[in-house]
C-alpha cells in the first residue's frame, strides 16, 4: 500500500501535540488495513506516550514506532509493525509473521519507567482534518492480543476529541463493550456509533484507542495490535485539495549520491506553481537551501524541483509553503515540519586502515571500533557485549531468545585494511560460544566490498571454527599475503534459522588483529597473564605480546636450543596488553625459547628466526 501524504499548513502552530498531519476524508468512507507501515505511519495517524485518558492528546511518540518487522513474541517496548492474526494461528512461527502480508499496529510496554512511564500512557490515535457535510459516523475494527506468554491483563476504550489539539476527549461504548488484551491470543471485531458526535464538524477530529487502565496480575505485558480500521459516513466527502501521492527520492532514502540533483513531487490532481519557497534542510550542518516557487518545472501532477545541491554524509528534510502548489485555485497543503520527507546521502568509505588491533574498547553500535554491523535478514544485530577476554568490551551476535529461534543473517565486516607495508600479513582473532547450535559461522576476505555484503565477492579464509568452545578460544595466522596487493574487509559471517529446525547460539568475538609474520608456536596462559610472540625475529628484534590482569613484573629470559641463554632482563608490564620490544645479538637461523617468569607464574613458548 501505498504511503499518501496530505500535509497542512494551517493546523501546524508550533507546539508537539498539533504537529501531526490530519487526514482529508472523501468518498463515504475511509479504510486502513496497516499493510503499507513498513514505509512508516499512514497520513494522519499517530501513536502517543504519557497519555491521560481524561485530558488532552499526549507526547507524539512516532519516533518510538519502528518499521521493521518484529515477530509476536517482541519483547522490546515501543510501537509496531507485527503482522496481522487474520490467516494465522497461535502456532505461526516468526518466518510465517515475517511472510506475511497482511500488517497490523502494535505496542508492547514495559515495566521499567521510560518515555511512556510504564503501562497505560500509550495510545493509537487518528486525526480528520473536518467533517464539513457529513454525518452519522461509524467505526468498525480489530483489536488483537497476540502474545500467550504474559501473565498481565487490562482493558482498551475507544475516545474522541475535536479541535486541532483538544484539552479533553469523550470516552464512548463499543460493541462487544468490553476490549480486552491478555495472555489469550484473539482476535475480535469491534464497532462504534459515534450518533451525532462527529457530525459536521468543521475542526479537526481525533479518534484515539488507549488502555482505560493500567495492567493487572504478574507477568509480562501483552502485545497488541489493530487491524482494518473502517469508518463511514453519510454524504459524500469532497476534496478539491491536491493532494501529495509521492516524493523522489522518497521519503527515509537512503545513499543518495552527492552533488547537484532535481525532486519531485507527485500530486493527485494537475497542478501549477504557486508562490512561497521550498527550503531543504541540510539537518547534519544546520544549513538550508530556499527554491522560490516559481522556479519549479509542473507537468501534470509533477512538480519538479530544481538545482538542489547534496553533499556526502549528509541527513536532509524537505519543507514547502502551502502557497506553492494550486489546483483550480485549492492550494496543496504544506510541508512545515522536518519528519515528512527525508533523505540522506551516501556515507563515502572510511580511509584504509594500516594496521588491526581491535579490543572492541568503548563499543558503541552499530560502529563496533573499526568494524560495522549490517543486517541481511532479520531483526537481531551484531552488538556490543560487556563481557570481553581481557576486558571488559567485545561483540557477540545471538538469534535467538530463550523461548524462540529467528532467521537472520548479519555481517560483522571491517573498515578496508591496507595491509601492503607488511612482508607477510596474518590474521588473528579470539572467539567463544554460548548455547546450543549450529548456526553458520564464516569468515571471509573481499577486495570489492562497497558497503552491502550481498553485492560482494567474498572468499572463505578457510578458518575452521571446529574448536570454538564456551571459553575464550585463538584463532591464529590466517596469512593474508594473497590479498594483501590492494585494501581489503574482512568479514563475520552469521546465520540462524527458525525453520525447518530453530537453530541459533550466540558467537562472541574480541581481539581481532594482524600481525607481520605468524604469531608464535604456541601460547601460554599463566596465572592472571598470557603471552605469545608476535610474528617472526626482524633485524634482531623480537616482538611480545604480554597481558596481565595487573601491574607486575617478570624475568624474560631468551635460550637457543642447547639451553644457551641468548638474553636475559627484568620486565614491568602494566594491567591490559603490553608490547614488548627486545633487541637480541645476531641470531642463526632456527628454533629459539623464550621464558617469563616471577615468583607465581612461569610460561615458555618458542620462535623462529629464519
Amino acid at each position: 500500500m501505498k504511503k499518501i501524504l496530505i500535509l497542512c499548513a494551517g493546523l501546524f502552530l508550533g507546539m508537539t501535540a498539533s504537529a501531526q498531519t490530519p487526514y482529508s476524508l472523501s468518498g463515504t468512507s475511509y479504510v486502513q488495513t496497516f499493510d503499507g507501515i513498513a514505509n512508516g505511519l499512514p497520513l494522519g495517524w499517530r501513536v502517543d506516550s504519557m497519555v491521560n485518558k481524561n485530558a488532552g492528546l499526549g507526547n507524539d511518540a512516532q519516533f518510538r514506532f519502528s518499521t521493521a518487522q518484529a515477530a509476536w513474541s517482541n519483547v522490546s517496548r515501543g510501537f509496531k509493525n507485527v503482522a496481522s492474526s487474520d490467516g494465522l494461528t497461535v502456532a505461526s512461527t516468526s518466518t510465517d509473521q515475517n511472510a506475511s502480508t497482511d500488517r497490523a499496529l502494535g505496542a508492547r510496554q514495559v515495566s521499567s519507567a521510560g518515555w511512556d512511564d510504564k503501562d497505560s500512557l500509550i495510545d493509537f490515535a487518528f486525526q480528520v482534518a473536518n467533517t464539513n457535510g457529513l454525518s452519522a459516523f461509524n467505526l468498525s475494527f480489530k483489536f488483537m492480543s497476540l502474545s500467550i506468554t504474559g501473565g498481565r491483563s487490562n482493558h482498551w476504550i475507544v475516545q474522541y476529541g475535536l479541535g486541532s489539539n483538544p484539552s479533553t476527549f469523550t470516552t464512548i461504548a463499543t460493541s462487544p463493550a468490553t476490549i480486552t488484551a491478555d495472555s489469550t491470543f484473539q482476535n475480535g471485531t469491534f464497532t462504534v456509533n459515534f450518533g451525532t458526535a462527529l457530525d459536521n464538524q468543521s475542526q479537526p477530529v481525533w479518534i484515539r484507542i488507549t488502555p482505560n487502565d493500567t495492567t493487572m496480575g504478574t507477568g509480562s505485558r501483552p502485545q497488541v495490535a489493530i487491524d482494518d480500521f473502517n469508518l463511514t459516513w453519510t454524504g459524500t466527502a469532497v476534496n478539491n485539495t491536491p493532494q501529495i501521492v509521492s516524493f523522489n527520492p522518497a521519503d527515509n532514502t537512503a545513499g543518495l549520491a552527492a552533488g547537484s540533483t532535481n525532486l519531485t513531487v507527485t500530486f493527485d490532481k494537475n497542478i501549477a506553481a504557486g508562490t512561497g519557497n521550498i527550503t531543504v534542510y541540510n539537518l547534519t550542518d544546520a544549513t538550508n537551501q530556499v527554491i522560490a516557487a516559481g522556479s519549479t518545472t509542473v507537468s501534470g501532477m509533477v512538480a519538479t524541483i530544481p538545482g538542489v545541491n547534496l553533499v556526502t554524509s549528509k541527513d536532509y528534510a524537505v519543507q514547502f509553503d502551502s502557497t506553492c502548489f494550486k489546483a483550480n485555485g485549492y492550494s496543496s497543503l504544506g510541508i512545515y515540519n522536518n519528519t515528512t520527507w527525508n533523505f540522506s546521502t551516501v556515507t563515502p568509505p572510511p580511509p584504509p586502515v594500516t594496521s588491526l588491533n581491535e579490543t572492541f574498547i568503548g563499543c558503541n553500535a552499530p560502529l563496533l571500533g573499526v568494524f560495522m554491523q549490517t543486517s541481511v535478514a532479520g531483526a537481531q544485530t551484531w552488538r556490543c557485549s560487556n563481557f570481553g577476554r581481557n576486558d571488559t568490551d567485545a561483540v557477540y551476535m545471538n538469534g535467538g531468545t530463550a523461548a524462540e529461534t529467528f532467521d537472520n543473517t548479519d555481517w560483522l565486516v571491517s573498515a578496508p585494511i591496507d595491509m601492503s607495508a607488511m612482508n607477510t600479513p596474518y590474521f588473528h582473532f579470539w572467539a567463544k560460544r554460548r548455547f546450543v547450535g549450529t548456526v553458520t559461522k564464516e569468515v571471509y576476505v573481499s577486495n570489492n566490498y562497497a558497503g552491502d555484503p550481498t553485492t560482494a565477492t567474498w572468499i572463505p579464509l578457510g578458518i575452521n571454527l571446529s574448536a570454538l568452545d564456551t571459553v575464550w578460544t585463538p584463532f591464529y595466522n590466517a596469512n593474508m599475503s594473497a590479498y594483501k596487493s590492494t585494501p581489503f574487509n574482512i568479514g563475520f559471517k552469521y546465520v540462524s534459522t527458525a525453520t525447518p529446525t530453530p537453530n541459533a547460539e550466540e558467537w562472541t568475538l574480541d581481539d581481532i588483529y594482524i600481525t607481520d609474520g605468524p604469531v608464535g608456536l604456541s601460547t601460554v596462559t599463566m596465572d592472571q597473564a598470557s603471552f605469545y610472540v608476535l610474528g617472526n625475529v626482524t633485524d634482531s628484534r623480537l616482538s611480545l605480546m604480554l597481558e596481565s590482569a595487573k601491574s607486575d613484573s617478570y624475568k624474560l629470559v631468551v635460550r637457543d636450543m642447547m639451553g644457551h641463554v641468548i638474553y636475559n632482563s627484568q620486565i614491568a608490564v602494566n594491567a591490559g596488553k603490553n608490547k614488548i620490544q627486545v633487541s637480541l645479538p645476531s641470531l642463526s637461523k632456527g628454533v629459539y625459547m623464550v621464558d617469563v617468569q616471577n615468583d607465581h607464574a612461569k610460561g615458555v613458548v618458542k620462535f623462529v628466526n629464519q
